[in-house]
């Protein structure tokens, strides 16, 4: 994202096999961010949109998902907000950081 011509934030995602359609495909959303000082001005929003948006073209992909650690509830609330559902928590997700358990969220495209 790219505020008044400074990077500010990004977003990284993949594109991976549906399980259950293997001639489908499904997105990953790894990771948003946005620096501090540039939250609450809708640059996440913008590199979702622009993301879902990729997704849609993509006639392949069924869904997008993503995890979020169960202590960011800022994040999940803006997953919700952006029409994802929440599917449940995987236990023992992370390694490395505490809490290491996740919720997985999910929007059908």
């Amino acid at each position: 994202g790219i505020f008044n011509g400074f990077v500010c934030g990004s977003i990284c995602a993949r594109v991976e096999i549906l399980e259950s359609e293997p001639e489908k495909n499904k997105l990953y959303v790894m990771t948003i961010n946005v620096l501090a000082a540039y939250r609450r001005r809708g640059i996440a929003s913008a590199l979702l949109k622009f993301a879902l948006d990729k997704a849609i073209e993509d006639p392949t992909i069924q869904e997008v998902y993503l995890h979020v650690q169960v202590s960011n509830t800022e994040a999940k609330d803006f997953y919700l907000h952006h029409g994802f559902e929440d599917c449940g928590v995987i236990k023992d997700y992370y390694k490395r950081i505490d809490p290491p358990d996740c919720y997985l969220l999910r929007k059908t495209i």
